[in-house]
């Protein structure tokens, strides 16, 4: 007979017991999917900073987005926070640049931050960086020219839909810059902002999706809480993609990992109704 506190103990190894989880190339497997693209996790899914996050993601996922959401807070990350060590983990990286840069104090002063983030990240040789676009008008191209000169492509630096902007009033900027586009499904649904699917020559743009169910108040959830509407604007979208990146932008460990399993449970069913 078991007595109360062993049954006790029982129970409170059960509910501190970590996840356990697939990888993405296991969950591929699992469908038979060899997926056309590379799935990436943003640095924060578990409740610690980025040189832990990175270090468990690494283990499931072969990209991590680095997100430097604050400019100021992230231009003082130092060694621990950034530990060059984390340049050693088997997956790429890419970088998602501050959501408050300030683009009213001036280009000069804007740039002078992304730049100084930009340095911060080297060590991790980022392929790519997604940029919200300047609030203030006329700064794409001239960006452009600043980004060109600092030895970066434009190409290389992935315009985002926000609720700010959808890109349709700056598009002929965007497109003279030599940018290129990162397509989030979340705003699209949130913000109303089908109108971006018909501008011209947009999926020859989009190198990376932004992918997740939207919540209340700018919340990013699991896809399991797509709706019928979001299920079909996100076929749409895979239909069309030819990038190379798939951001899962969803920033708890149980909704990362269960958005990967219906992700590949889609896909698979997808393509086999071809």
């Amino acid at each position: 007979m078991t007595n109360s506190s062993d049954s006790s103990s029982g129970n409170d190894k059960e509910k501190i017991a970590p996840m356990r989880h697939l990888s993405v190339a296991d969950i591929g497997k699992k469908w038979n999917l060899e997926f056309d693209f590379t799935i990436a996790a943003p640095s924060f899914v578990i409740p610690a900073g980025v040189a832990e996050n990175s270090r468990f993601l690494a283990d499931y996922f072969p990209e991590i987005c680095l997100l430097f959401f604050e400019t100021e807070a992230c231009l003082k990350y130092t060694d621990f926070d950034l530990p060059p060590d984390l340049a050693d983990l088997p997956v790429k990286w890419h970088v998602h640049l501050p959501l408050d840069l300030p683009w009213e104090q001036g280009l000069d002063i804007a740039w002078g931050k992304i730049a100084g983030l930009m340095d911060k990240a080297a060590c991790l040789s980022p392929r790519v960086y997604v940029l919200h676009p300047p609030t203030v008008p006329g700064m794409l191209v001239p960006l452009a020219k600043k980004i060109r000169e600092a030895g970066i492509d434009p190409a290389d630096i992935l315009l985002e839909n926000v609720e700010e902007t959808d890109l349709t009033t700056m598009w002929d900027d965007a497109r003279k810059g030599g940018y290129s586009t990162c397509l989030d499904l979340g705003h699209i649904l949130a913000y109303g902002q089908d109108s971006i699917l018909n501008l011209p020559d947009l999926w020859e743009t989009v190198r990376m999706l932004h992918v997740y169910a939207p919540g209340k108040r700018g919340k990013h959830t699991s896809l399991v809480n797509l709706d019928e509407e979001g299920e079909k604007l996100l076929r749409t979208m895979f239909e069309h993609f030819r990038g190379d990146t798939v951001t899962l932008e969803v920033f708890d460990e149980k909704g990362i990992f269960e958005s990967v399993e219906l992700l590949a449970g889609l896909l698979s069913g997808w393509r086999n109704e071809k």
